[in-house]
């Protein structure tokens, strides 16, 4: 806090400001729950000064990123709602959309997709009877951290990978991607590609992300001939 009694979220002065930007968008419960979340990520990451504890912190901020997107879209995302005993990362009860978000980081010794795979199936297996019950469309967003060496492009291109993953899991509906991209007039863009298993993303109003369906990319059968 400072002097005046302004709250600090982050000691990176372009990711306070981002972060109190992002607030408005949201209702006064979900603002709450925000500011808590990524207070308490701060002071364990003030305290511990290490990378667990500093990823954490960075995974916080960038959990706010597609659901600030969506509602400057109309949407109504609610952070941490409780529904049938469990807190999905964000929920809008009106557009019937559920989002979990993961962070794909530097580091670690399994392949990204199988990173992927293995977060996708734990969130799908969490939550498969309340997206059933309540007919939410299930949405996995991915943040790819830019020196993993995977973009964007590498997702878009290589989408038929991502296959057995909604093959595996049938309450996924969609993975979004995303990650910075340009800084203009010294403010962070996003860029987003969303790949959903099929067209009803296309009877969402003001879905405001890049999206592939799945489907149209079929593999077809071996011939007769």
């Amino acid at each position: 806090m400072t002097d005046t009694g302004e709250t600090i979220f982050s000691p990176n002065s372009a990711i306070d400001t981002e972060i109190k930007e992002m607030l408005p968008y949201f209702d006064a419960e979900s603002q709450g729950r925000m500011r808590k979340a990524i207070l308490n990520a701060k002071r364990a990451a003030e305290k511990h000064r290490d990378e667990n504890t500093d990823a954490g912190a960075r995974h916080i901020f960038r959990e706010f990123i597609p659901a600030t997107v969506l509602n400057q879209s109309g949407f109504s995302f609610i952070y941490e709602k409780p529904v049938q005993g469990k807190t999905p990362d964000w929920l809008d009860d009106t557009a019937k959309l559920m989002l979990e978000s993961y962070t794909y980081e530097r580091g670690g010794t399994s392949s990204f997709l199988d990173r992927v795979t293995s977060f996708v199936t734990d969130k799908c297996n969490k939550y498969k009877n309340i997206v059933e019950a309540n007919s939410f469309s299930f949405i996995v967003a991915v943040y790819l951290d830019f020196l993993t060496g995977m973009s964007l492009d590498d997702c878009r291109k290589d989408s038929e990978m991502f296959r057995s993953v909604f093959d595996d899991n049938g309450s996924l509906w969609a993975i979004l991607f995303f990650t910075e991209t340009q800084v203009i007039d010294g403010k962070q863009n996003y860029g987003f590609f969303c790949l959903c298993v099929d067209s009803s993303v296309e009877s969402i109003q003001n879905w405001p992300f890049p999206t592939m369906n799945l489907n149209q990319f079929i593999p077809k059968p071996p011939s007769n001939k």
